[in-house]
């Protein structure tokens, strides 16, 4: 390749100083560079003293950044240097590239800085995901395994400490959380919720100014061993807490004040509610029903506004019968009322205890609210029989269904129940 070619990929590439590349080799789905170190010495590991003697050199495969949707392969060409100092224990050693990739490697440094930042903000299996997404082929074993390899973040001073238990087993192990307040994140997990324990964690950390606790005595008590110069508040769940519970003692101590003042207030008034009428006695119709009843009745609506559309683009009632698979005699109908068609009962059904209400009504205004003696009395009329007299010849008599009389009955309860309520 030509020696501008060269700087000019390598610039692309952005490969450290004294590393360029050699060749390209693009593919479908891959790009293979060839990449070599130019230096012309190398220090030994061991001695760090410097070798321009060159013993030999060996090709190393590198996974770098993916580029344009496809894998990009560092095809690394290493060189083997022979170590100057006689009393070095390492005669040949390996040029080292930390700009671009450590030994035993399998990936460049900023490949691995990629994969870790996948693992921290996605985790394992979401972050193959995402890696997927950017043509990167990653496991979840090694976006953890990579991930494992970042340093443990620094603990900062904590001035604000949270103390709380929870249960590893419940009713049976136990263990501590510690959370930073002001930044809100979980600084430490202790295994048990021990005086002993918390008081040690205390101990190492003197910054510690405020402690938000419960209102146990271990942690009440390692706080104040271990950090004296911490000030100690209860949290807002146990505050309130015990404000409910203060509360309580004080009412009870005030609660033949409270029903005195009690027995003093005004009665309410009575509401009374106006009783039904013969004509209404019978309950509404159910709420599900209505709704069902709403919700068919909105369907017809929108096929009538769907046939008028149809019908004003030039088509015929065949046409639009045909389009909206409905018969044409249906089609011709709806047109011809100017509305879809409204299919609710308006006539309430007829009821058994219909002929009765009025007489029922009038004797509960009259105070009898016995329902055995309005019922005795209603059979012992003589229009009992009526309603099932007019029903039609197929219904037979009182005497021949003796259940009729505990229908009867069973509705003058109904009817009853219906007046209290109301």
């Amino acid at each position: 390749m030509d020696p501008r070619e060269i700087a000019l990929l390598t610039s692309l590439f952005h490969l450290p100083a004294a590393i360029a590349v050699t060749s390209v080799h693009p593919s479908a789905s891959e790009l293979v560079i060839g990449v070599v170190c130019q230096a012309t010495s190398m220090p030994c590991p061991e001695c760090h003293q410097l070798s321009a003697r060159i013993h030999g050199h060996y090709q190393r495969t590198v996974a770098d950044l993916p580029c344009a949707g496809r894998n990009v392969i560092l095809a690394l060409t290493v060189r083997k240097f022979v170590c100057p100092t006689p009393s070095c224990p390492r005669r040949i050693f390996t040029e080292r590239l930390p700009g671009l990739v450590q030994s035993y490697a399998r990936m460049t440094g900023r490949l691995i800085a990629l994969v870790q930042v996948l693992g921290l903000a996605a985790g394992g299996q979401m972050g193959t995901v995402l890696a997927d997404r950017s043509a990167l082929a990653t496991t979840p074993t090694t976006l953890l395994r990579h991930l494992m390899q970042l340093p443990t973040p620094v603990a900062r001073a904590v001035r604000v400490l949270g103390i709380d238990d929870f249960a590893w087993k419940k009713r049976f192990r136990y263990g501590t959380l510690l959370v930073d307040l002001e930044r809100r994140k979980i600084i430490e997990v202790l295994p048990d919720r021990e005086s002993a324990t918390v008081e040690k964690w205390l101990k190492e950390h003197p910054d510690v100014k405020l402690v938000s606790r419960d209102r146990g005595k271990d942690f009440r008590k390692a706080a104040t061993l271990a950090a004296p110069q911490a000030q100690q508040v209860v949290d807002r769940f146990h505050l309130v807490r015990n404000l409910a519970e203060t509360l309580q003692v004080i009412l009870g101590h005030c609660r033949a004040e409270i029903r005195q003042e009690e027995s003093l207030l005004p009665l309410p008034e009575k509401i009374v509610r106006p009783l039904p009428t013969p004509v209404t006695w019978q309950q509404r119709t159910p709420p599900q029903i209505e709704k069902a009843h709403q919700a068919r009745q909105a369907s017809r609506d929108d096929r009538y506004r769907q046939m008028t559309t149809l019908r004003a683009q030039g088509l015929t009632q065949a046409e639009v019968a045909q389009r909206m698979h409905m018969s044409e005699r249906a089609v011709r109908n709806w047109l011809k009322q100017g509305k879809a068609p409204t299919w609710k009962r308006h006539a309430r059904r007829r009821s058994v205890f219909d002929p009765y209400a009025a007489y029922v009504l009038q004797r509960w205004q009259d105070g009898i609210h016995e329902v055995k003696q309005l019922y005795e009395e209603v059979h012992a009329t003589s229009a009992f029989l009526e309603p099932y007299a007019s029903l039609g010849a197929s219904r037979r008599s009182r005497e021949d269904h003796p259940s009729s009389t505990n229908r009867s009955r069973s509705l003058l309860v109904q009817y009853s129940d219906l007046v209290v309520h109301r």
